[in-house]
């Protein structure tokens, strides 16, 4: 993440991927933007309000965006998102869907919750779709 960062919380902040992203976003002097209820239609409205350039979620979340009615969505996004998704490995369509949609999600494996991911599924050049 770079300063000014804009993260919507769509986790808990102290749950997996939630501990370390609160102290990152004081250090980078970025912005938290909290939901009440994680829906599609929130998360699709809190990016096009407060250009919202992070957030982390479960893959059932993913697959919420992926599938929300075109009246909950804002596409094309008004610019690009970056996403990070931990545990369970999102499926492939969504992961296409969610890179065609203008998201770039990153998958992640392990005790994040306390010290960042073990893992990492970096992406190569070729499987960009």
């Amino acid at each position: 993440m770079n300063e000014g960062a804009v993260y919507l919380w769509t986790v808990p902040m102290f749950h997996c991927n939630g501990w370390c992203f609160t102290w990152t976003l004081a250090a980078l002097c970025g912005t938290n933007i909290c939901l009440r209820k994680v829906t599609a239609k929130g998360i699709y409205s809190a990016i096009a309000k407060y250009s919202v350039t992070h957030f982390c979620a479960a893959p059932v979340v993913l697959n919420s965006i992926v599938n929300a009615p075109p009246k909950d969505t804002i596409l094309p996004l008004p610019h690009v998102v970056h996403v990070m998704a931990a545990a369970a490995a999102p499926p492939p369509s969504i992961l296409v869907a969610m890179f065609q949609n203008g998201f770039r999600v990153t998958h992640t494996y392990g005790l994040s919750e306390i010290y960042g991911p073990s893992v990492v599924c970096a992406w190569k050049p070729e499987s960009w779709y």
